[in-house]
């Protein structure tokens, strides 16, 4: 997790993520949702190096990144 997403999550550790187990068919959604991550706190998601949406399936070994939202210009 980057910027402040991993602030409030017990056992979070910046250098090695946290391992989150979930059932089979599990979407992105619902690891955001297991986290209890506020969904408009989720900017950017990818799945193993590759953009993902939150309605995309996880699976056993996904390294998943989540950025919170960035703006500028």
């Amino acid at each position: 997790m980057y910027g402040t997403l991993g602030n409030d999550i017990p056992d979070y550790d910046r250098l090695t993520g946290k391992r989150v187990v979930l059932p089979d068919g599990s979407k992105v959604s619902d690891l955001i949702a297991h986290l209890s991550i506020p969904p408009g706190k989720v900017g950017i998601i990818t799945v193993d190096g590759n953009l993902a949406k939150a309605f995309d399936t996880l699976f056993e070994g996904n390294y998943v990144c989540m950025y919170h939202p960035i703006a500028g210009g």
